[in-house]
């Protein structure tokens, strides 16, 4: 062996061990996670995300650049995460500790996206490949299927959660039932758990209750109370830019308050759930004083929402002056009728 050859060994050796160790490094460890995303038609843009099954979750905004974003964050066990758009539009990321995931999506059709890197996104994949192509009236079926043929995921609690608890439709005896699959499998399940208290304890708004008293954030990000002020009829109505028929909501909330400002009866609050507080600044700027406008920039991760239980958008209540709940619906085009019954 001559001593160039000798020199050479080591120093390959020594290559081979820096390039492990840098390979190591990269990934993620321990209870860290990292997810890395590409689109195939968006090259610049912003994205947000947070942790669904986390009552304290802050929402974090990520920066797409050359068609391509990273998020790292870490996971003590396996929990959904939410991707949402400006548009409002939102997908789930099944992370855990320790794993590295890859999402890849086309902008122009989002509800196609696909997540890899572990077995909860790949069922998740499969769920999102199967309701794709059909009605979506048929897609609580397909979940229904799935909690049942699943139960030991935690996708089978996220469905859970988005198709039947979320929905008003839902039966209690049929959510009661699912719930039961899923905990018989997963006893110990912390978001499990927190939707325990929620269908245990519905939260839903209806007639003859008095709404709470919340804490809203104006346009100058100061707190102020709901109740700071009440007239003989208030009419609060949850809505966001990001709506397909958001700017109708807001023409509808602008002529009934036009329409009732002469005897001041009526005082209107609106409550956005716009994440980019700038839009929804830039939509209520035209307004008069008389009208008021809310927006924490939290959208359904809201202490307010979260409180009052709302679920939908569009949103509205109607309450009397002693704060006396006196019609709700998720229908704006009954609110002029709904109105018209009370103030006369």
């Amino acid at each position: 062996m001559s001593d160039n050859d000798s020199m050479i060994r080591p120093l390959h050796i020594l290559y081979i061990i820096v390039v492990a160790l840098l390979m190591v490094s990269c990934g993620p460890s321990g209870p860290s996670f990292r997810i890395r995303g590409s689109f195939r038609d968006m090259q610049v843009g912003e994205l947000y995300i947070y942790n669904l099954s986390s009552d304290n979750a802050r929402i974090d905004t990520m920066t797409v650049q050359g068609g391509k974003f990273q998020y790292k964050g870490q996971a003590e066990e396996v929990t959904p995460y939410i991707l949402v758009f400006p548009n409002g539009m939102e997908q789930v990321i099944f992370v855990g500790p320790g794993e590295d995931l890859e999402y890849e999506a086309t902008a122009n059709d989002l509800k196609n996206y696909v997540v890899n890197g572990s077995a909860e996104n790949k069922l998740m994949n499969q769920f999102r490949q199967e309701t794709y192509p059909i009605d979506q009236s048929l897609v609580r079926n397909v979940a229904k299927n799935y909690i049942r043929e699943h139960a030991d995921s935690p996708v089978a609690i996220y469905l859970l959660d988005r198709y039947f608890l979320q929905d008003n439709r839902t039966d209690s005896k049929e959510l009661q039932e699912l719930f039961k699959v899923v905990k018989e499998k997963r006893p110990r399940d912390r978001m499990l758990l927190a939707l325990e208290r929620d269908i245990a304890y519905p939260q839903q708004l209806h007639k003859g209750q008095q709404l709470p008293d919340v804490t809203l954030v104006n346009k100058d990000k100061s707190s102020v109370k709901l109740w700071k002020e009440s007239k003989d009829y208030n009419l609060i109505v949850f809505w966001s830019t990001w709506m397909p028929n958001g700017y109708d909501v807001l023409w509808r909330m602008r002529r009934s308050n036009k329409d009732y400002k002469e005897d001041g009866r009526l005082r209107t609050v609106g409550i956005s759930l716009d994440i980019e507080r700038y839009r929804w600044e830039d939509a209520v700027r035209q307004d008069s004083i008389d009208m008021e406008h809310y927006c924490d920039g939290l959208a359904f991760e809201s202490d307010v929402v979260k409180r009052l239980g709302i679920s939908s958008l569009p949103y509205y209540i109607i309450t009397d002056k002693d704060h006396k709940i006196i019609g709700t619906s998720n229908d704006i085009k009954e609110l002029d009728s709904d109105l018209k019954k009370y103030i006369k």
